[in-house]
């Protein structure tokens, strides 16, 4: 039999081979914080900014993301200039769109690769792209991307290994109907009808998330004619111009980014200031967690003020497309609730897979489950259903994974809630969307170090 020491000393090896988190938690947040540009919104900037030859200028993106990292990689490869002009801020510029045999782990780390179609279809140029990537969070379709650009004339065939673009621009007006708002769909119509001068395209369901509206925002200083139709707010308008030009833009606020330190107040209690924020794009998630107990106020200044002031009581949602509950966001509140008074319900629609976090709580003193909802989530798997009875004792764990980018966060902050010391591995997975999640919860008092 293995003595501890020896086990010990093989989780001590596995460790010193990557970065991870060292977490003493137990203790309440206090202070204030900064909220960086949207990952969500500055991915799909990179891409629209290309969309003309003339410089475009990008401030607060969050230059460290490895996700920004990674489409300012690939898009350099293609052909578009991008440099740094200082911290949040970059220059863009494409100088060729060539498909010069795209890196397939690079692609295969990222599901914003996806927009680069939408780039290609504007410049009228072919593109092979391999799978595209990102968090393992259940099966994530790209049907909704290939049938709009194929209602657009175009060609995007699915193989094994990856997309077959082919362009053939449509030159007259087409109507494309989503049966779900898909974000990123959305977004490849944007980039690939902006410029198909003397035509209208009619997009029915279109996402209407806060990073969908900050891009348009940008492509029309760019030229472009975007707008939604008077009589049907989640019906977006096209009308095709002949060129885009140069423009300035800051990218939106992070709300998700928002969301984590709201979360992390709730369940490791304290009082933090947020600047960069506000309720206007999380309505409906803000709402829930007053009704739970958590004091949340709004400044007119961009500010927000976060306090626990009493135990929390459970209350169960169900996530659906903006603005309803973010799928993005749930693993945030369940870290919350696993903590609250009382059983939570939560309702997994979008994305099946998202709940491995559950199981990681579990491991700190959580109470939680994970069964099979009988029903299909949007993406067609079966959906799942996560329940939580409240537990306040919690102790840390040297044996935590974070999983993906969000279920990751929410594994932190039950570290920072839990007495004593934490482990968390595979953080190169929370740092795809957070450009560095230690130092944001050292601004507000967690005692939490990065180490490699």
């Amino acid at each position: 039999m293995k003595s501890s020491n020896y086990t010990d000393g093989l989780k001590q090896e596995k460790r010193s081979s990557s970065p991870y988190y060292e977490v003493n938690g137990g203790k309440p947040l206090k202070g204030s914080v900064e909220v960086p540009g949207a990952k969500n919104a500055a991915l799909p900037a990179l891409v629209a900014a290309s969309l003309t030859e003339e410089k475009v200028t990008l401030h607060q993106v969050p230059t460290h993301l490895n996700d920004v990292k990674l489409l300012t990689s690939l898009l350099e490869d293609i052909g578009v200039e991008i440099v740094s002009q200082g911290e949040g801020t970059i220059t863009v510029q494409k100088k060729a769109w060539k498909d010069a045999g795209l890196n397939r782990e690079k692609a295969s780390k990222i599901r914003h690769s996806l927009l680069l179609l939408g780039g290609s279809a504007r410049w009228e140029e072919p593109l092979f792209l391999p799978v595209p990537g990102g968090c393992n969070i259940g099966s994530r379709k790209h049907d909704l991307h290939t049938l709009a650009l194929g209602t657009l004339g175009h060609q995007a065939e699915e193989t094994d290994e990856g997309i077959v673009f082919t362009p053939s621009p449509s030159k007259q007006d087409e109507e494309i109907s989503f049966h779900y708002p898909t974000f990123g769909g959305t977004l490849n119509v944007m980039f690939a009808a902006a410029v198909r001068s003397g035509t209208r395209t009619v997009l029915k369901n279109a996402a209407v998330n806060p990073e969908v509206i900050d891009v348009m925002k940008l492509m029309n200083k760019m030229g472009a004619k975007i707008s939604w139709a008077e009589d049907d707010l989640n019906t977006m308008i096209i009308d095709g111009v002949q060129d885009l030009h140069g423009a300035s833009h800051d990218v939106i606020g992070d709300r998700i980014i928002v969301s984590t330190l709201i979360s992390a107040v709730g369940a490791a209690k304290g009082k933090v200031r947020i600047y960069n924020a506000s309720t206007q794009f999380l309505q409906n998630e803000v709402r829930v967690w007053r009704e739970a107990g958590l004091s949340i106020e709004d400044s007119e200044e961009n500010y927000l003020d976060v306090e626990w002031k009493q135990p929390l009581k459970a209350i169960s949602i169900e996530t659906s497309a903006y603005p309803g509950f973010h799928t993005d966001i749930q693993p945030l509140h369940g870290v919350m609730m696993a903590r609250a008074d009382g059983e939570t319900s939560i309702k997994e629609t979008i994305l099946d897979g998202r709940f491995q976090y559950v199981w990681e709580l579990n491991k700190l003193g959580a109470s939680g489950s994970v069964k099979d909802g009988g029903f299909l989530c949007v993406n067609g798997a079966k959906g799942q259903i996560a329940s939580f009875m409240g537990t306040k004792e919690w102790r840390g764990s040297e044996d935590l994974v974070a999983r993906d980018i969000r279920g990751g966060a929410a594994v932190v902050i039950g570290a920072l809630a839990a007495e004593g010391k934490s482990i968390i591995t595979n953080v190169y997975q929370v740092e795809r969307g957070y450009q560095d999640l230690a130092q944001l919860f050292q601004k507000i008092g967690g005692d939490i170090e990065r180490k490699a």
